[in-house]
């Protein structure tokens, strides 16, 4: 009897425990996050890693808490009730922390995950929690990466030593101006002297009508410099003129110097712009200007015959403009075509050598010079700014105080106003006019003592008011320039070629003859024209300085130096 009394207490007593068991645990916790794998705690106990089903709690008061080591932590309280199904469906956000940048030594760029910050070293930035790639550099350092992964709330140091990067300057002393130095296979751009890690490079310098040069070139530590010369790229030339008798002349630049030649068959001449004059006696002078590529080329001529009657006089209508109604330009006077001895060869070195030019076709040629009157006619037209000297000059005398640029803007007017093409003359077209036929110093001959009938220089007369000066001893009865027709005109009717004003020409004057063209209508310009010839002496020259021959340039205006035009036909 006693026996069985404590069987079903002890019965009672397990039923009773089991009671206290469901009492107080039975309720679950279930966590899902995005991203998984983040650690779930319950009052500050690790329980399990999400996805997490069926975490047993009990009932009452607990704190939740899930982790993820890039991402905000989330934490909450929960009131946990009998048999509750508690389900946290959570989104974790990416936290925030800092980086510490530093580096050995200091003033590096940074860029951070391949994006380059406006500051350099030390500095600080914060970022999204997470991996990150760290790069630093700076000028002839060699760049270094690292990758760091950065918490939520975390504070990183990041320290990086940059190691040097030898470096050379670089300089390709190249010839000719202008030819273009770049790299090959590489995304560098060539500045002279600029400094590039040492190595290996491929190098291009090329430049139009010459041929490219290609090399290898290793840059040392150091400077670094080499010369490097193209050579010009040359293709044949041929010419076919149907006058056989046609003198052509071929002109090109070539190392910054205009060169002028006669034109030999299959010729090689340097590939660029090419100017093929041609011309014969009693016909029309052509020229084609043509862009000679590497296979060359061939040109054709056919001159046509040009009537005009030698010494008749004309001139042409101005039609623009209704101020200049019934107006007209200078009067011409048509010289024929001829050729003649340029130069002196017992002149000065800008004099020789003397040298046989043609002037194959006949041409106008102002038989004045132009006068005040004349070119302000042009200025009011275009409202160019001028001296203002000029304006004090008297109307019917040669305009002076005007430039080079001055003498060919009028040109160019008159071209424009006339229909018909004015230009200054060259310097082959003027001594031509000038010499009139004739070999001597003088159109008139070699005595300097008649130039006082034919010219107004610095003479006796001049003697009177400028006592320093040296002279010709003769006397033409003024000194400043007077109207042009007082003096002889020459075998060509043309008045003052000596004397009164000088006379700007068209090209800027080269060191010697050396070069000059065969053809006079072909310009024979120097390698530079910062200064422009002019011919003729004026009313403070010697004779000497105003003879056929003599030569001058400048670049500067003055009150004896003027224009006169020359018409083509």
């Amino acid at each position: 009897m006693q026996r069985k009394i404590i069987v079903r207490l002890g019965i009672g007593l397990v039923i009773v425990a089991s009671s206290i068991y469901y009492f107080f645990i039975l309720a679950t916790l279930s966590v899902n996050t995005v991203p998984a794998d983040a650690l779930v705690r319950v009052d500050g106990k690790a329980v399990a890693r999400t996805p997490a089903d069926g975490i047993e709690v009990s009932v009452g008061l607990h704190k939740l808490e899930v982790t993820h080591s890039y991402y905000a932590p989330y934490s909450e309280q929960i009131n946990v009730g009998y048999g509750d199904r508690i389900v946290r469906d959570l989104n974790l956000e990416l936290g925030e922390g800092t980086l510490q940048l530093l580096s050995n030594p200091k003033g590096a760029w940074v860029e951070v995950d391949g994006q380059r910050l406006p500051a350099v070293t030390p500095t600080q930035i914060k970022l999204p929690s997470g991996p990150h790639e760290i790069t630093m550099g700076q000028t002839e350092r060699r760049p270094v990466s690292q990758s760091v992964e950065l918490n939520a709330g975390e504070q990183l140091a990041v320290n990086l030593s940059l190691n040097i990067d030898p470096h050379g300057t670089l300089k390709f002393q190249v010839k000719p101006a202008g030819a273009k130095v770049r790299f090959v296979d590489q995304q560098l751009t060539y500045k002279s002297g600029m400094r590039l890690p040492i190595g290996e490079y491929g190098i291009s310098v090329s430049k139009p009508g010459y041929v490219t040069q290609k090399l290898r070139y290793t840059v040392r530590y150091g400077d670094n410099q080499r010369p490097i010369t193209l050579q010009r790229q040359y293709a044949t030339l041929n010419v076919d003129v149907r006058e056989k008798t046609a003198l052509v002349n071929v002109s090109y630049v070539n190392g910054g110097q205009q060169i002028s030649r006669p034109y030999l068959a299959n010729m090689r001449v340097p590939v660029g712009e090419i100017k093929v004059r041609a011309g014969a006696m009693g016909h029309r002078t052509q020229t084609k200007t043509i862009s000679l590529g590497a296979k060359g080329a061939r040109l054709k001529f056919a001159l046509p015959t040009l009537n005009v009657e030698v010494g008749s006089e004309f001139s042409d209508p101005l039609t623009r403009g209704s101020d200049l109604q019934g107006a007209s330009g200078p009067t011409m006077v048509v010289v024929p075509a001829g050729q003649f001895q340029m130069g002196n060869n017992a002149g000065p070195p800008s004099e020789r050598p003397a040298h046989t030019v043609a002037l194959t076709q006949p041409f106008g040629v102002a038989k004045y010079e132009i006068t005040v009157a004349q070119f302000q006619k042009f200025v009011a037209q275009t409202k160019r700014n001028v001296d203002s000297r000029i304006y004090k000059l008297a109307a019917n005398v040669p305009v002076a105080y005007i430039s080079y640029k001055d003498a060919v803007a009028y040109t160019q007017w008159l071209s424009e106003q006339t229909g018909k093409t004015y230009r200054l003359l060259t310097e082959s077209e003027w001594e031509y006019v000038a010499r009139a036929g004739s070999q001597a110093s003088y159109a008139f001959g070699n005595d300097p003592l008649k130039i006082c009938e034919y010219a107004n220089i610095g003479d006796l007369a001049a003697k009177k008011k400028f006592r320093s000066w040296l002279v010709t001893n003769c006397n033409d009865g003024q000194v400043r320039p007077g109207v042009g027709g007082q003096y002889k005109a020459n075998k060509f009717g043309l008045y003052d070629m000596y004397g009164n004003v000088a006379e700007w020409v068209l090209e800027c004057g080269m060191p010697d003859y050396s070069l000059a063209s065969g053809i006079g209508s072909d310009p024979t310009s120097g390698a530079s024209c910062e200064n422009h010839g002019y011919r003729g002496g004026s009313w403070d020259s010697t004779a000497q300085e105003a003879a056929s021959s003599y030569r001058n340039a400048t670049s500067r205006l003055s009150d004896d130096r003027g224009i006169r035009v020359m018409r083509e036909f």
